[in-house]
């Protein structure tokens, strides 16, 4: 199995990193840990504490894919590191600066018209 190596500082552990984990999890480590249910046919929305707003899925290739959709000020940098399901770690990676205090994750939402 090849891997793509994920360079950390030790300013990033001190914050908050969210990846997809197996086939059916999303987690968050670091300052604030926490897991929750995703994966499945559908994108999960996540709402972080600074205003970060991502969308995550799990592709058909066996790999977590993060998409940013707005960055509040304790965005730190996406890495998207993966490309196929041979690859450790088959996930993008969410990089948070220090602060984050909570996280919300949905899959099911929609658009105020």
């Amino acid at each position: 199995m090849q891997s793509n190596w994920l360079l950390l500082t030790h300013e990033d552990a001190s914050g908050t990193l969210v990846y997809g984990a197996s086939d059916d999890l999303l987690e968050f480590e670091g300052e604030f840990r926490g897991e929750s249910g995703a994966g499945g046919d559908e994108s999960v929305l996540g709402l972080l504490s600074d205003g970060t707003l991502f969308t995550v899925r799990y592709t058909e290739h066996g790999v977590w894919k993060i998409e940013v959709v707005n960055r509040g000020p304790l965005f730190g940098r996406l890495e998207p590191v993966a490309l196929d399901e041979t690859l450790d770690p088959y996930s993008d990676v969410l990089v948070m600066k220090r602060g984050v205090r909570w996280a919300y994750v949905c899959r099911q939402f929609e658009r105020v018209t």
